[in-house]
């Protein structure tokens, strides 16, 4: 199927950094190192420091991030996660992969999270929420 308005059109973002990319690809290649090699280890020493913690860890998608996530905070059976109806899949499957319940909730007419609407489905088995920051538009 052809869309009209492309989903997401990478194109752009890669012609604008083309050499850099094909630069990091190609010594990556090079040097045989694509698994669990110092190429990951000073990515992800890179990006700890860029967001000031610790540590980071680069995984293979924004599914298993947030799955992880998820995880990591301790989220499971019986427990509520509240995020917007208006996402992508591997939102919500990270949710219910751990045995949680998503609570889907409204966007503004910016497409982040409307407060009101998040602030009517907080109940007691609310352990957290996913925030969808969408297009580009931070949510407040």
């Amino acid at each position: 199927m052809q869309y009209k308005v492309p989903f997401v059109d990478i194109r752009q973002h890669y012609r604008n950094l083309k050499p850099e990319i094909d630069h990091a690809i190609q010594n990556v290649l090079a040097r045989g190192n694509i698994i669990l090699r110092k190429d990951l280890s000073d990515f992800e020493n890179s990006i700890a420091r860029f967001v000031g913690t610790k540590y980071a860890i680069g995984v293979g998608n924004g599914f298993d991030a947030l799955h992880l996530s998820v995880k990591a905070a301790g989220i499971g059976q019986g427990d509520e996660v509240i995020t917007v109806a208006h996402t992508f899949v591997a939102t919500i499957a990270a949710i219910v992969h751990n045995g949680a319940t998503p609570i889907l909730v409204d966007v503004q007419r910016d497409f982040t999270i409307d407060p009101n609407s998040f602030e009517r489905a907080i109940t007691k088995k609310t352990k957290a929420v996913i925030l969808v920051h969408l297009n580009g538009r931070l949510c407040e």
